[in-house]
């Protein structure tokens, strides 16, 4: 592949899995990519986020990985609720300004992430993040299907103890009265 750019500030990200499928290369532009607002409409807000799947097991099945990002919103939760699934993942994290930070929530173990920082999510380990108020967070994310289990809508295993919070009618304290 070659690769030029136009812009001086352009990156690249390089995300790579082995697959021992043959396919024609492919560009992805802005119209392939599926958006889906995700936490609209639930816990008053908290974890709005814009989710950009570049690719998955039903646009490109032939691929051994799902690929995507995440806007997330100044001080609103992502990967929320905190849920799990079989397969690794990995998010490599941006800000919209050089001090941004936010937390990743990994198991029980809360990590402070900074702008260029990566996080590798290990199979069955409840995850998500925040981003601080005042800074915007992005992240790009891979998950590698499995042989015994592609990543899917239905992949997202979300814990018990927080299943409710699916219901866009769950009342969270304090009752935001408008």
């Amino acid at each position: 592949v070659n690769i030029k750019c136009l812009a001086p500030d352009t990156e690249i990200c390089v995300q790579k899995i082995k697959n021992s499928t043959e396919f024609e290369p492919c560009f992805y532009s802005q119209k392939d990519v599926r958006c889906d607002e995700f936490g609209k409409g639930t816990m008053q807000e908290t974890s709005t986020r814009q989710v950009r799947t570049v690719f998955d097991a039903d646009s490109a099945p032939y691929s051994n990985m799902v690929m995507g990002e995440v806007i997330n919103f100044p001080g609103k939760w992502s990967s929320y609720p905190p849920h799990d699934h079989p397969q690794p993942e990995i998010y490599h994290y941006r800000f919209d300004k050089p001090d941004g930070f936010g937390i990743s929530i990994h198991e029980e173990d809360a990590f402070i992430i900074h702008q260029n920082d990566t996080m590798a999510i290990s199979p069955h380990k409840v995850h998500s993040q925040v981003s601080a108020p005042g800074y915007a967070m992005y992240y790009i994310w891979l998950i590698p299907h499995l042989k015994e289990d592609r990543f899917g809508a239905n992949s997202r295993n979300f814990r018990e103890e927080h299943h409710w919070l699916l219901d866009p009618d769950a009342k969270i304290w304090p009752d935001n009265k408008k």
